[in-house]
């Protein structure tokens, strides 16, 4: 017998799909609207009947509620990621976008959770959260999210630095 073109995916035996599609409702649906490509911070928020174009602020408050941090009306959250980088010319340049989805993190937390903002009258949270990630949350009068990026997004090129927006 053969495949006649098909994938391994294809032929496979899926008898539970196979009824799971038979007695169920099957669809496609485009979240925000049809060629915006979602992510499933945005498209969880449009599901839920909310405008990701009026009310999403960012992947922050997402990582900081799931891994269990208090976050609060006015407060600003980041999500984080560790990355590797070489110091070349002055300039952070990054090697590994996902520092090597290291085991690292909760020294890292530790570390990075003795820096003081008490002064700038900000209080200061991180929490690593798995391999990679982690979650910043700052609390204060007159803080604002609208900062620039500073990930790349690119291997060999240095980290962006980070701008008011």
């Amino acid at each position: 017998m053969g495949w006649a073109g098909a994938t391994c995916l294809e032929r496979a035996r899926t008898p539970n799909l196979d009824e799971l599609a038979r007695q169920g409702a099957l669809g496609l649906m485009d979240p925000i609207r049809p060629g915006v490509r979602p992510g499933s911070d945005t498209s969880h928020l449009a599901i839920f009947g909310y405008d990701p174009f009026q009310v999403y602020t960012g992947r922050g408050a997402f990582e900081a509620l799931g891994i269990g941090m208090e976050v609060r009306g006015g407060d600003v959250c980041f999500r984080a990621n560790f990355a590797t980088v070489e110091e070349r010319d002055g300039e952070l340049v990054v090697l590994d976008r996902r520092a090597g989805r290291l085991a690292e993190g909760k020294e890292l937390e530790a570390a990075i959770n003795t820096i003081d903002l008490s002064d700038l009258g900000v209080e200061f949270s991180f929490r690593a959260s798995t391999e990679h990630r982690g979650a910043l949350v700052l609390r204060g009068e007159g803080l604002s999210a609208a900062v620039s990026d500073t990930d790349p997004h690119k291997l060999g090129v240095p980290i962006a630095q980070a701008r008011a927006l």
